[in-house]
């Protein structure tokens, strides 16, 4: 059975199988992270998320919602990736056998990579079941022979790519999500939408393929511990890196053993023994290593980044051009229409990259800011704000706090949140609180973030409130 349309039907079968398989692992993610804050809460200790959230990771809607970013990243990588290998091979290979054995042990050493530090099931599920399915319905679905003038639209697509991916490439820099949230996604009502949809469900996800080191708590137990002293800077050193001590053996992140000044710390796959003396020394590093030797997803971390680097943007491509050449072909003929398409995402891309701020924010200079703080484009204003955020510099000099705060943008208001981070004046603790209650959670998250920082115990009781009460 034959289609005009065997690229788009493989790849949106791939997609589907990419949410299935990422919707049951971030429901399995969410059980298991349900069990940890029921023991965390046991011990007494505030959880995060909060009780009002606990619930719901029992809920399916949740790990659905979560599944989209492994499914817009990763399943869009892998589907991608398989589609041009099944092109090259019924096309340019002309299914010969020798070149499918060069394609199948690229698959078994892609494989073979992700689980090199431990299995890890649902990430071999992804990389076994998306291909299968993506390969064996291109194979099936697209004529046996390419289709006059394909040649021409499969070059024209290939330089608009390569086009936009050099035109892109100069925004390539830490600060790039950043500037996509602020400048393309917090300027527009839809944009605001899909970005509290991200924050909000991202933690699922995230929650899945996180290392020890990532998280934004750890658990331990502790067993075989005689010395009271050790027992009591071991609790603070321990809580200095965020790991929290609960009862329930084998419930843990990490299971610690203490005996005749000796330490064990066992994680999920490997175990770490020194002398106390050398880990009160140097706790920093013995945790990460043992963070890292516990890491089994690392190389499915790889490739989700690479994904929502490359894929992401391919696929956005991919839908608008056919979105586009379906509009064209109501009045142009079929590859015209193609063309026009490709056309108009060229000319789009372009014009996103335009909305970016040009220039770097180190280049600005101390006795531009004022201006650019009081500027009417709120972009100046917020790009200051990043500027005095990257470089330490004491916001309350400019005396604008107050009226920054009460500011129309998003962006503003969350730049001056995290710049607040730094500083002396006593006041800035007040605006912090007023920033605390802001109505869009990024910019409530950061002033948090510069409440804990600049340790503001008068706030202590107003910010354990926010996070008992936020719904995010």
């Amino acid at each position: 059975m034959k289609t005009r349309f065997p690229a788009s039907i493989s790849v949106g079968t791939g997609l589907l199988m990419a949410q299935i398989i990422a919707t049951v692992q971030v429901f399995i993610s969410n059980l298991a992270l349900h069990e940890k804050m029921f023991w965390i809460a046991q011990a007494g200790y505030l959880t995060v998320p909060n009780q009002k959230i606990i619930p719901t990771l029992k809920m399916l809607t949740p790990a659905f919602n979560g599944g989209l970013f492994f499914t817009l990243t990763i399943g869009v990588g892998i589907s991608l990736v398989s589609l041009a290998c099944a092109w090259a091979w019924k096309y340019p290979c002309r299914l010969k056998k020798g070149f499918l054995f060069v394609f199948l042990g690229l698959w078994a050493v892609s494989i073979t990579a992700l689980n090199r530090h431990g299995f890890v099931l649902m990430p071999t599920l992804h990389a076994i079941l998306i291909p299968a399915v993506v390969v064996t319905l291109y194979l099936v679905l697209s004529p046996n022979d390419l289709e006059r003038g394909s040649r021409l639209t499969l070059l024209l697509h290939f330089l608009a790519i390569s086009l936009l991916a050099i035109l892109w490439s100069t925004q390539m820099n830490a600060g790039l999500y950043l500037n996509i949230r602020d400048n393309l996604l917090l300027s527009n009502a839809p944009g605001i939408h899909f970005n509290d949809f991200y924050y909000h469900y991202t933690l699922y996800p995230a929650e899945t393929f996180r290392n020890l080191n990532q998280k934004l708590i750890k658990t331990y137990h502790l067993s075989k511990i005689e010395n009271a002293r050790d027992h009591k800077r071991l609790k603070r050193k321990l809580g200095s890196y965020d790991y929290l001590l609960i009862n329930e053996k084998g419930k843990a992140d990490v299971e610690i053993v203490v005996e005749k000044e000796r330490i064990r710390l066992s994680g999920s796959r490997q175990t770490i023994e020194t002398d106390l003396k050398i880990f009160f020394e140097n706790t920093r590093q013995t945790l990460q290593d043992l963070s890292k030797s516990n890491d089994t997803y690392i190389h499915f971390r790889a490739a989700t980044s690479i994904s929502l680097l490359v894929g992401f943007p391919m696929i956005l491509y991919w839908v608008f051009n056919g979105l586009m050449s379906r509009v064209f072909s109501l009045f142009l003929g079929r590859q015209p229409s193609a063309i026009a398409g490709i056309i108009v995402c060229c000319l789009l891309g372009a014009l996103l990259l335009f909305l970016m701020p040009l220039g770097d924010k180190k280049d600005l200079t101390l006795d531009a800011l004022p201006g650019m703080l009081t500027s009417d484009d709120w972009k100046d204003t917020a790009r200051a704000l990043r500027h005095i955020n990257a470089n330490n510099i004491d916001l309350y000099q400019f005396n604008l706090t107050q009226d920054l705060s009460q500011h129309p943008s998003i962006p503003v208001r969350y730049w001056l949140a995290r710049g607040l981070s730094v500083g002396r004046h006593p006041d800035d603790e007040a605006h912090l609180i007023t920033l605390m209650q802001d109505p869009h959670p990024n910019v409530a998250c950061q002033a948090l973030y510069s409440i804990g920082k600049r340790k503001f115990r008068k706030a202590t009781a107003k910010l354990l409130e926010t996070i008992e009460m936020s719904d995010h």
